[in-house]
């Protein structure tokens, strides 16, 4: 039998970054949203001249990932709280992928989930306070096709985009539930969520599966692609979607989303197009603003 090694990541200070503070205090120290979306720390995560496509925290509170890029490759910044202080950010030095995008940690903060060169699902594991070097999630959920954006339930349900059976150009929302430990099998979403004509992107899932939220473009979208949000039912099945307005979508391009732990707030990134050099920041706001959606 093979011995089996821990490597546990090193991280290093990015020269590139800019050395800004943080200041003190819950989510980096940031005054809260309202029901109005607002730039999310500002000169801090949302800099100028930089795409910040998505941000995740632990479940604590205390540890930040945030997917960006830097030197035009896909990379993390990370920050953790550590005696009441935010620690200045960094650039993790490896996790084993060409680049990585899309960082999400699962509600029990011992994995962090992540889309890997070349559009695969990888995964970290907390050993001993540290996230270990990844690996990759194998057959069912990685394929060779393209998968994106995983968000996982508190049972340790992955939900991801695949463009796997969607017409071209479109990708469609699968699930894997969690059995034995293992990913062993992957099931489509309906045609409520996955519209043929429309398709679904990037969905986060609330911890305990009772909503989505996603990217499309339908038609009764403000622009590019847009935010919706869709409620399961009882009979595992979803409400039709509904668009979550002008609060958050605009003209623009919207996707990346991400709800806090605690429930409090919602983020999303607001690109001006797509690629790597187009600017991207992160906004944030209350989840009133899209719970109140009917269903």
């Amino acid at each position: 039998m093979k011995s089996r090694h821990v490597w546990v990541l090193l991280f290093s200070l990015c020269p590139t970054m800019d050395r800004a503070q943080i200041p003190d205090g819950a989510y980096l120290g940031q005054v809260p949203p309202g029901l109005e979306a607002k730039l999310f720390a500002p000169g801090i995560i949302s800099v100028p001249n930089r795409r910040d496509g998505k941000i995740t925290f632990s479940p604590d509170g205390r540890e930040c990932f945030v997917g960006t890029v830097i030197n035009h490759v896909f990379a993390f910044l990370y920050t953790k709280m550590e005696d009441g202080h935010w620690a200045p950010l960094v650039q993790p030095d490896s996790f084993g992928t060409q680049d990585k995008r899309e960082p999400f940690i699962s509600p029990d903060g011992q994995r962090l989930f992540f889309t890997g060169y070349p559009a695969d699902i990888w995964v970290s594991r907390k050993v001993n306070g540290q996230w270990s070097a990844p690996s990759k999630v194998p057959s069912p959920v990685s394929t060779s096709a393209e998968e994106w954006h995983p968000t996982v339930t508190s049972d340790g349900t992955l939900y991801f985009s695949s463009s796997r059976n969607a017409p071209t150009g479109l990708y469609f929302i699968f699930r894997s539930r969690l059995e034995a430990g293992q990913y062993k099998h992957v099931e489509q979403l309906d045609s409520t969520v996955n519209s043929p004509h429309y398709g679904a992107w990037d969905p986060f899932v609330a911890p305990d599966e009772s909503y989505m939220l996603f990217g499309s473009c339908r038609p009764d979208g403000c622009g590019n692609l847009d935010l919706y949000i869709a409620f399961r039912r009882q009979d595992d099945t979803w409400t039709r979607p509904k668009n979550l307005g002008a609060a958050i979508n605009t003209e623009r391009i919207e996707y990346g989303s991400y709800v806090s732990p605690d429930g409090k707030y919602y983020f999303f990134s607001r690109p001006a197009g797509w690629g790597a050099e187009i600017e991207a920041d992160i906004y944030w706001i209350d989840t009133r603003s899209i719970l109140t959606a009917t269903h």
